[in-house]
């Protein structure tokens, strides 16, 4: 259904419900089944959950956030690295140095090289190393990680990687790991749950936390971090469905196993296995 008459649907069953509620005390149920969290707490007091055909979970959406959530959940976006930005051009400046190359004060002020200088996958990952003065950032420059392989693609061409490409991709990266150490340094329990270039998602306890701290924590320190936005929540319902749904595969798949072994044909008789002290 497109939104408008979702929309209608359910002022439909809303009005079905409380208008027979307060017609001579009658009542009407309403059960009503969907894989859409957003219809669930639009409409229903009470919500059940079922993976498998087993009831999992029954309750308001509120209980079962509390009971069922991991605690809060905190998105954030970096801001793109500008040519402006200092950390950039104290890294292209950096890069400059560690591979002998000359730029004025006019380069750096516009973040331009005086001839376009390229690195190949080698060079490029020892002038990184060069700035973190470990591996930490040269290891994500491979073809398997999500974030450095642009850069891995880009570094194995013909033509190698220009610098300031290469600048950008370890501004960007150390602006991630401050955002991540920040958190950490404040809440010790917390743990990345998704990443998306620029943007996280982590999951915080709610044990013994308000919301309103975390707030205060992340805007105090805004600025410094360079964040262009970020959100705070708790576990939403969908997470708590997509839980109960992933623990409901788990559980389907020693019946897969068994139900596959059962086509397998048995050309040696069975051998029973014992343990024990024998004479």
């Amino acid at each position: 259904m497109d939104p408008v008459a979702r929309r209608d649907m359910w002022k439909v069953i809303s009005d079905m419900v409380s208008q027979d509620a307060m017609n001579n005390g009658r009542k009407t149920s309403v059960i009503l089944t969907t894989h859409s969290m957003e219809e669930c707490e639009a409409l229903c007091p009470r919500i059940a959950i079922m993976a498998t055909g087993k009831l999992r979970c029954l309750g308001s959406a509120q209980h079962l956030k509390s009971r069922f959530g991991k605690g809060y959940q905190i998105e954030l976006k970096i801001k793109d690295v500008e040519n402006t930005d200092n950390d950039y051009k104290d890294i292209l400046s950096a890069f400059v140095d560690g591979n002998n190359l000359t730029l004025d004060d006019e380069d750096i002020e516009t973040a331009t090289t005086p001839h376009d200088v390229y690195l190949d996958l080698p060079k490029a990952k020892s002038t990184v190393e060069l700035l973190s003065g470990d591996k930490s950032l040269s290891s994500k420059i491979n073809a398997n990680d999500p974030t450095g392989y642009v850069v891995f693609k880009n570094a194995s061409s013909p033509s190698g990687i220009l610098i300031d490409e290469l600048a950008v991709f370890c501004a960007k990266e150390q602006r991630i790991e401050e955002v991540l150490l920040f958190i950490k340094t404040k809440h010790s329990s917390s743990i990345v749950r998704e990443r998306q270039d620029n943007k996280l998602r982590l999951e915080i306890s709610s044990k013994g936390v308000k919301i309103s701290s975390v707030f205060f924590d992340v805007e105090e320190s805004k600025e410094k971090l360079q964040l262009a936005d970020y959100g705070i929540s708790q576990t939403s319902l969908e997470q708590v469905f997509n839980m109960h749904a992933a623990i409901a595969e788990k559980e389907k798949k020693p019946e897969i196993l068994l139900e596959n072994c059962s086509n397998i044909e048995i050309t040696h008789p069975p051998v029973a296995l014992m343990s024990g002290t024998f004479p």
